[in-house]
């Protein structure tokens, strides 16, 4: 995050909005939407509009702005990484049910080495290379 941010969230107005996006019970909601391709901002918005509307509009802005970098953060240091489409963008979500909130990045574990489905992707492809090579040598005859 930040600094700007993480200094927004050291201001005496912010400080519940920080408590309600930081809870130990938010993790594994946010995990689990994330894995859903959710964004992770819709596990604490009930929670958190109600704060975001005793903000002025540009405050508020930033409040915003500020709640997704400290979940960023979060995400992160639990092994998450911004999702990107096959163009390369962060794929972000819309926001359910929120006044403010409009939309939301959603999160993604990397593939890790010993990940099944890689496994069974390269097992596939060497299967084809395989039949590749001996189609091309039964050709060359």
């Amino acid at each position: 995050m930040n600094p700007s941010h993480a200094a927004f969230f050291e201001r005496p107005e912010a400080r519940l909005l920080k408590d309600k996006l930081t809870r130990p019970e938010m993790l594994p909601q946010y995990e689990l939407l994330s894995r859903l391709e959710i964004p992770a901002v819709q596990a604490a918005i009930w929670d958190i509009e109600p704060i975001l509307e005793q903000f002025d509009p540009a405050t508020r802005n930033y409040a915003i702005q500020s709640s997704g970098a400290l979940i960023g953060d979060i995400m992160a240091s639990r092994g998450f990484r911004i999702a990107r489409d096959a163009r390369g963008e962060k794929r972000r979500g819309r926001v359910r049910k929120a006044r403010f909130v409009k939309s939301g990045t959603i999160w993604e574990l990397p593939m890790q080495a010993d990940d099944d489905h890689r496994k069974k992707v390269a097992s596939i492809m060497d299967d084809i290379m395989i039949r590749y090579r001996d189609t091309l040598a039964e050709l060359a005859k």
